[in-house]
């Protein structure tokens, strides 16, 4: 199994939300690496990445893994009920929009995590929030003022104008450490990208000693 990576360098990254943010939450503290892993494995979108993230996450030292998505409040019911039935710990707070939740997960074995991965990729694929982390609970949520991308037309006393809509929500803040490795899945869900400050996310060859078996880490895939 051939997997895809990227490195990207931390000093590039907006981590404050904002039109030009890089990612759609804030990032606090210092990390020292940034790698994205495609999940375009062996050149196809299958579901062989989450075959990937289970074997890597199979073993005990990773757990418990801090879990944090927003979803839409017509998905409560279906992530409630998978919570219970797999007994995973959960709460959850109002999003950033009227009709969103984040909803905050421990998940305490690989079988809880091979059961929920699909719920977070599938909401990442949906352009909502979804990531989670390794060992540590460094979530929070803040309210911020956020302004729309784009200006709306107002009338008032006869005068149209253009102005950017402004509002309070909650705001996801991560707030990494010296022992933090935090995964997020991307636009689309056609990658995951790990934010840590492990040295075995220095280099592809570090990194690949911590890789399941049969896996290969490339940087630069040939397309067949």
């Amino acid at each position: 199994m051939k997997v895809e990576i990227s490195y990207f360098p931390p000093e590039e990254i907006i981590t404050e939300p904002g039109p030009e943010a890089t990612y759609p939450f804030e990032i606090t503290g210092e990390f020292k690496y940034i790698v994205e892993f495609s999940c375009y494995i062996d050149g196809d979108y299958t579901d062989a990445h989450e075959e990937f993230f289970y074997n890597w996450l199979e073993s005990p030292n990773y757990y418990p893994i801090y879990s944090l998505a927003e979803i839409y409040d017509f998905q409560l019911e279906e992530y409630e009920e998978l919570f219970k039935k797999q007994n995973i710990e959960f709460n959850y707070m109002k999003g950033s929009s009227k009709d969103s939740f984040f909803v905050k997960a421990i998940i305490r074995s690989p079988q809880q995590f091979k059961q929920y991965y699909p719920y977070l990729h599938g909401n990442g694929s949906m352009l909502n929030l979804s990531l989670w982390f390794l060992k540590q609970d460094v979530f929070r949520l803040e309210e911020r003022e956020h302004e729309s991308l784009y200006p709306v037309k107002r009338t008032k006393n006869n005068r149209t104008r253009l102005i950017k809509l402004k509002w309070i929500a909650n705001t996801l803040i991560a707030t990494l450490n010296e022992r933090s490795t935090m995964f997020w899945v991307g636009h689309d869900g056609d990658y995951i990208a790990a934010f840590s400050n492990d040295e075995n996310f220095s280099t592809i060859d570090s990194l690949q000693k911590i890789m399941p078996e049969k896996v290969e880490l490339v940087t630069d895939y040939e397309w067949e």
